[in-house]
């Protein structure tokens, strides 16, 4: 999973429009300003992480994903901007969003659900009480609320926006950002709206640049899925995938038009192997379940498709050392 470097910049915006310093968020983020000036440099989940923490600290505002999302330019998100901004309806605008996220960050992408006459647009994998959670759902929600709004009118208001961790402590701004429809304690992090909206056209695109964009959208895709380590392609369709039921081997070698001979290789050359990475997955999955803080030791367990609570236990100690219960303490100490 990986993450652009315009994500980077943007905080670094952030930061100082807070009243921050640009450096000292670089470098307590331990991060190289000539790396941040690269455009096509990208920054591993951990990474990011760290430097989504400490953008917040050096800001000292709470609510600075909601900010940076309010004044956030087009060009913080890539060409998947401009390619919403000339869409004929909103529907082909979240298409974009959909097909090109990971443009922006690999391995996060969003998803639509059909629920009856609404659609919810879903961050699935934003669950949980931590501050990159946090951060990453406000300014994504907000982008999605601005994107609405562009088809919709400035008045829009959507069915609800819901999110899938408790009500923080700026949870104010939350009402005056989403007009009072904010839900939290929810099971998905999602914005969701009728689905005959999904029609709703644009008066002001151009055609003809949509598909100029479209075009090198889709060469820069191809160039983003050619790229990266073995290990990090691979990782890329274990985190698309459902926790309970990962894709074999065979099927991964597939996906990235190669033997599964080869893949067992190459990874062994960059010192792993399918089974680890597997492992790594359902580990990461079932700790962001514990940190939602809504389901029990035993719902997590079953919802991580093992038989009973025993089974899951020592399947997350050989994960991460812990326990499922000391995980969740140390976590929230």
């Amino acid at each position: 999973m990986q993450v652009s470097i315009l994500l980077v910049r943007a905080l670094v915006s952030a930061v100082e429009r807070a009243g921050g310093s640009g450096d000292q968020f670089l470098a307590r983020a331990r991060l190289d300003p000539e790396q941040v000036a690269l455009g096509q440099a990208r920054l591993g989940v951990d990474d990011y992480k760290r430097a989504l923490e400490a953008a917040l600290e050096v800001s000292r505002d709470p609510a600075l994903g909601l900010h940076l999302g309010e004044r956030a330019s087009s060009a913080m998100y890539h060409v998947v901007a401009h390619l919403v901004e000339h869409a004929r309806t909103l529907g082909e605008g979240i298409d974009m969003i959909l097909r090109y996220s990971s443009l922006l960050a690999a391995g996060f992408e969003p998803c639509l659900v059909q629920q009856g006459e609404h659609v919810a647009v879903r961050l699935s994998y934003l669950v949980g009480d931590s501050d990159p959670v946090r951060f990453t759902a406000e300014f994504a929600m907000t982008g999605l609320m601005r994107m609405l709004r562009q088809f919709m009118g400035e008045r829009v208001r959507p069915t609800r926006v819901c999110f899938a961790y408790a009500a923080p402590s700026h949870a104010h701004e939350y009402r005056r950002v989403f007009d009072g429809l904010e839900r939290f304690g929810q099971p998905a992090t999602e914005l969701v709206f009728p689905r005959a909206w999904l029609s709703q056209p644009q008066l002001h695109t151009n055609p003809a640049l949509h598909t100029l964009l479209q075009t090198h959208a889709d060469r820069e895709l191809a160039q983003l899925e050619r790229g990266g380590s073995i290990v990090e392609r691979v990782q890329r369709v274990l985190a698309l995938s459902d926790p309970r039921i990962l894709p074999t081997m065979q099927d991964v070698a597939r996906d990235l038009d190669i033997s599964a001979r080869t893949l067992a290789r190459k990874l062994q050359l960059e010192g792993t192997s399918f089974v680890e990475l597997v492992e790594t997955r359902r580990g990461s999955a079932a700790k962001c379940l514990l940190e939602a803080r809504r389901l029990t030791i035993q719902e997590v367990a079953d919802a991580m498709g093992f038989a009973d609570a025993p089974a899951f236990h020592k399947a997350f100690r050989r994960w991460t050392g812990l326990t499922p219960k000391q995980y969740v303490a140390s976590v929230y100490r």
